[in-house]
């Protein structure tokens, strides 16, 4: 529950002929990471033959499936149905059909392309209805050009004695016809006065007309486009899910056939490694030994003599359904490593406390509660999906400090009776944070004191554990260091404890400061100011909260609808309830941000390392396909 699942490592040596039936067992068996092994004196295995093949095939499932419009596969087809699929007959000829269907459509789609082009081109020709096959004469020269209309005077004046036409095709932007003996005019000339000169289209008679038979040949590709999606549709239709299911299973059928380049091998024999939870061992001999007898040789490695020649191992950490989410946050963040303490339980405690604390309202609570239900429905999976688990269970805690706060948006319980006609009942007295700002101060300080206590004392554990002394008695000073200011300032500012006790707890504060500095050396000194501001950083719990009640408040005395108010609460009504609604988000916003960081910046970093490898077992997903 606290520490991640002790790991083993077993040594499997086979002869070549067992090696892909070895493969195949491993998969059947699921449980086992395989380690990638190298040396110096012994080369890896190469991949299994067939891998080659596969992967050409995966490489054109996956182009065959990115042609086809995506669609739910609902159905798993058996590998069997899969196999026959796959052979060349089958596959090839929906390969080609795929294909040539495809390969028409991109050929439409560059023809409208071009027509399209040339169509843009004919509507500025097409402001001039003249007939320009009487232009093909082999004396004359027939020129085409846009120019600023600023400057169109200018181009008509120098086109004196020259056959020109010109009609204004846009907001400032005019083109020009120019019909001129060949060799009279020298075009370039015309470039100084902004003339660009354009290419005119293989016209045959006016552009109108052409215009119109350009129009009626798009109509005619994007008829002969629609009846090949049809086609398209049809054939993915008939085989998207067999596709889909081809891909997933050559995907698995590749991962177990490249396998062997992480084996070390011989012309004749093979070695591996795997690392599976030292518990699942026997299971895991037992397994091997029926699939191959005496065939295979199965060398295992406890979790001790790893842990003693520092063999890192991947984590594997077991929680129930219930507390999977607040696993998933922390691996999230970062996964411990094998032999450190499994943070999964702490952060169940320790994160719905700061959430409630904060957001501290009976009715924001339930609030809280509603919307999370709401993005769990969205988001079925995925780290949103834990979060709202997690946020849901932030809620409980939350109502029940709403009580403890006496807050019902921003309400006391008496004053709700109040509003209701109901006088003078009061059923408890609760600590009203805008009322008891130095009593809840200091508990959240002492909150802070009691976290950082407890990391640090995990830090001693998590150090005992991996057998470093030195580093877990400078945990145990950092523990020492913090309980002498707990004691110091509580008894200065408050007389908490007799002043007796400052002798004996100054003593503490020197004894604890011998190991830190031995271990740390200065730098250990200079990291006190630092623990004291993670202590400090705690006041956040109460600041933050007090945010979200004065602004409900401020909420109930200017915008509450009451019906003194006449024809405004009209305005005031959604006013006040959309208020309330941002305020409450807000303040659950803030909660999950500021609890997280409490507990992974100012507690993690007490005892937390992190950055381990989540144990990954060999094995297959089968989504779309089945056995």
């Amino acid at each position: 529950m606290f520490w991640p699942v002790k790991m083993s490592k077993v040594r499997l040596i086979g002869l070549k002929t067992n090696l892909k039936k070895t493969i195949e067992s491993l998969e059947e068996y699921g449980g086992v990471e395989i380690k990638k092994l190298s040396s110096k004196e012994v080369e890896n295995s190469k991949a299994l033959e067939e891998n080659t093949f596969i992967v050409e095939k995966l490489v054109k499932t996956e182009a065959l499936l990115n042609a086809l419009e995506k669609k739910e596969v609902r159905e798993k087809i058996s590998i069997s149905d899969l196999n026959d699929f796959s052979k060349q007959k089958n596959f090839g000829k929906v390969n080609a059909e795929i294909e040539e269907i495809i390969s028409k459509i991109s050929d439409i789609d560059n023809e409208t392309e071009i027509l399209k082009d040339e169509k843009t081109t004919l509507k500025m020709f097409a402001h001039f209805d003249i007939d320009f096959s009487k232009f093909n004469v082999n004396s004359i020269e027939l020129v085409a050009g846009t120019i600023n209309s600023i400057n169109s005077s200018k181009l008509e004046d120098a086109l004196t004695g020259t056959e020109f036409t010109g009609k204004t095709i846009a907001k400032g932007k005019a083109l020009y016809l120019i019909a001129f003996e060949k060799g009279t005019l020298k075009i370039d000339d015309l470039g100084p006065l902004g003339f660009d000169r354009i290419q005119i289209p293989n016209i045959k008679t006016k552009p109108g007309i052409e215009l119109k038979n350009v129009d009626k040949k798009i109509v005619d590709l994007e008829k002969k486009k629609a009846s090949l999606k049809k086609d398209l549709e049809k054939v993915s239709k008939e085989n998207y899910a067999k596709l889909t299911g081809l891909k997933e299973h050559l995907e698995n059928e590749s991962s177990k056939a490249s396998l062997p380049e992480k084996f070390l091998g011989t012309s004749h024999s093979f070695v591996l490694e795997g690392y599976l939870p030292e518990k699942n061992f026997e299971k895991f001999k037992g397994f091997i030994k029926e699939k191959f007898g005496k065939q295979i040789f199965v060398q295992y490695f406890s979790n001790d003599e790893l842990e003693k020649n520092h063999e890192t191992t991947p984590t594997l950490t077991e929680h129930s359904y219930l507390i999977k989410p607040f696993e998933s946050l922390v691996k999230f963040i970062s996964i411990p490593k094998s032999n450190e303490l499994d943070t999964t339980m702490i952060f169940l405690i320790f994160f719905p406390v700061f959430y409630g604390m904060i957001v501290g309202d009976f009715v924001y609570g339930i609030l809280s509660f509603l919307i999370a239900k709401l993005i769990l429905k969205k988001f079925p999976t995925g780290i949103l999906n834990s979060v709202s688990k997690v946020w849901m269970w932030g809620s409980i805690p939350t109502i029940i400090f709403g009580v403890i706060f006496d807050e019902y948006a921003g309400f006391s319980h008496h004053a709700i009776f109040e509003l209701i006609g109901i006088h003078g009942v009061h059923i408890y007295y609760g600590y009203e944070r805008l009322h008891n700002i130095e009593l809840l101060l200091g508990v959240s300080l002492l909150l802070g004191v009691f976290t950082i206590a407890i990391g640090f004392l995990l830090g001693f554990i998590n150090a005992s554990k991996h057998g470093n002394k030195r580093h877990a008695m400078a945990k145990l000073g950092w523990f020492g260091v913090v309980l002498f200011g707990t004691i110091l300032i509580t008894t200065l500012m408050f007389n908490s404890f007799p002043q007796d006790y400052l002798l004996p707890t100054a003593g503490l504060f020197i004894v604890s400061l011998i190991p830190i500095v031995m271990v740390e050396g200065i730098m250990g000194i200079m990291e006190l100011p630092s623990v004291v501001g993670n202590i400090l950083s705690f006041a956040r719990i109460l600041a933050v909260g007090l945010v979200g009640v004065v602004i409900a408040s401020i909420l109930n005395d200017m915008a509450f609808p009451s019906l003194d108010k006449g024809l405004l609460l009209i305005i005031f009504f959604p006013l006040y309830i959309f208020g309330h609604l941002f305020n409450a988000f807000l303040a659950m916003f803030e909660s999950l941000i500021q609890g997280a960081r409490l507990n992974f910046v100012e507690f993690y970093s007490k005892f937390y390392e992190g950055d381990g490898k989540e144990f990954v077992p060999f094995k297959v997903e089968r989504k779309y396909t089945k056995e």
